[in-house]
């Protein structure tokens, strides 16, 4: 590199246009100073050269570390990227399952719910049913033994009569077998303009027919009754009520009679009607009552 340059400002130094002049022999000296310049100025050129490649490639590998840096920074960032992106991914699959999950066990409850609250309907619609059937059944046995209760104490009765002491024995149906306890007058056959609340009663003596019962008939009883069983057919046998002479197609008269009788257990309120007061509630009890005489009847007034 040093030759060449020597060579060079050799060369540019003959080129030069000098005026002719003498020749003169050249001073060594001078030549080994111009030899050393030129020397000087190819090692400064040698050197601004190397300066500059340095530079250059110290610019290049900064360019190249920077570049390498750039991308390796890049790449981190896209795989920073990548990596939330699946994180995201992962969360919003967790949150979906979990949200999935939540409206499953709402649901399984909701069902349970409703199970629970059908099955709490079926038991109670059970339950009433039970007590329903359970009161229907009280009521009929309360009525089976009050009818039980007012057959038994009507399947023995005792009637005094002109042949004596009769027990008249119910038989589950009339006619009624009658046995003489006390005998006391002959029996006799009933006589056809004989008036009778019912048919003649036969009798019997140790399973032997004697005679027939002849039962001789109370018109004001017998008007009672009369009274009390339209009443019956008219109102019902559970009321409390008995209808007015106009309702019944009676005369005022007799209907008036009829009531007067009854004074002890009816009562006539003005503008409401005539209606049941003391011990016997309805029309039924007080039929039987006057039927079997325990109902005592108010005296007829004198005419």
């Amino acid at each position: 590199m040093k030759q060449i340059a020597v060579i060079v400002l050799l060369f540019l130094a003959g080129c030069v246009s000098t005026p002719p002049v003498q020749y003169t022999p050249p001073d060594p000296a001078a030549l080994r100073a111009t030899a050393q310049a030129a020397e000087a100025l190819a090692g400064q050129v040698e050197e601004q050269a190397r300066a500059t490649q340095a530079a250059q490639e110290t610019s290049l590998r900064q360019t190249a570390e920077a570049v390498r840096l750039e991308a390796t920074r890049q790449a981190v960032s896209l795989e920073a990227t990548k990596q939330a992106l699946a994180i995201a991914e992962q969360a919003y699959q967790m949150t979906a399952t979990a949200e999935a999950v939540r409206r499953q066990a709402e649901r399984e409850a909701q069902a349970q719910r409703q199970e629970g609250i059908l099955q709490l309907l079926a038991l109670l619609i059970l339950l009433v049913t039970l007590l329903a059937l359970g009161g229907v059944v009280v009521v009929l046995v309360w009525r089976a033994g009050n009818e039980w209760i007012a057959w038994q104490s009507r399947r023995r009765q005792l009637v005094e009569s002109r042949a004596g002491t009769l027990l008249l024995v119910a038989e589950n149906a009339p006619p009624v077998r009658v046995q003489v306890i006390q005998p006391a007058l002959p029996a006799r056959l009933p006589d056809e303009g004989d008036e009778s609340e019912t048919e003649p009663i036969p009798y019997s003596v140790d399973g032997k027919l004697v005679g027939f019962i002849q039962r001789r008939a109370d018109p004001h009883k017998r008007l009672v009754l009369r009274l009390l069983r339209e009443s019956i057919q008219t109102v019902g046998a559970q009321s409390n009520r008995i209808p007015g002479w106009r309702e019944l197609g009676w005369s005022a008269e007799v209907w008036t009679q009829a009531v007067r009788l009854l004074s002890r257990y009816v009562e006539t309120q003005p503008g409401k009607g005539t209606y049941l007061t003391g011990e016997y509630e309805t029309l039924q009890a007080l039929y039987y009552a006057v039927g079997e005489r325990r109902a005592v009847l108010s005296p007829a007034p004198l005419e």
